[in-house]
């Protein structure tokens, strides 16, 4: 137990991990303490990226009546495409997860998975809001 709490906290301290890039990063002790915080972590990267889409999706509008760009088709693809993600960024971190059959650190593991995923489709969405 104690060798799987070390390597938590070791994943958590990390550079190029989700976790610890976070505003906020999980400086606790317990394998309870850093999953819980690493669902809030992760529910706030949620909104951040629900925002991000949602702004984008109205971005996508005709400027004029000479535009002509098809927006609902692009609102629609757009709309396939997130879904589609969704179900990737599932898939990807439940084999993670699956893959730390046991241990207390599959959990942690699944939850930074999900995080990264999440960050890296927010910053897709804003850059792709800005062009």
């Amino acid at each position: 137990m104690k060798r799987l709490l070390c390597l938590a906290m070791a994943l958590l301290l990390l550079p190029g991990t989700a976790l610890a890039q976070s505003d906020e990063p999980c400086r606790t002790r317990t394998t309870v303490e850093i999953n819980q915080c690493a669902q809030q972590t992760l529910a706030r990267r949620d909104r951040e990226l629900n925002d991000a889409y949602q702004a984008l999706l109205k971005s996508l509008a005709p400027a004029g009546k000479d535009d002509p760009v098809d927006y609902a088709a692009t609102r629609r693809l757009l709309q396939q495409a997130q879904r589609a993600w969704v179900q990737f960024r599932e898939n990807d971190c439940r084999a993670k997860y699956m893959r730390s059959a046991t241990g207390t650190v599959r959990d942690i593991a699944a939850l930074g998975c999900q995080i990264a995923h999440t960050e890296l489709r927010t910053r897709q969405l804003r850059e792709w809001n800005r062009a």
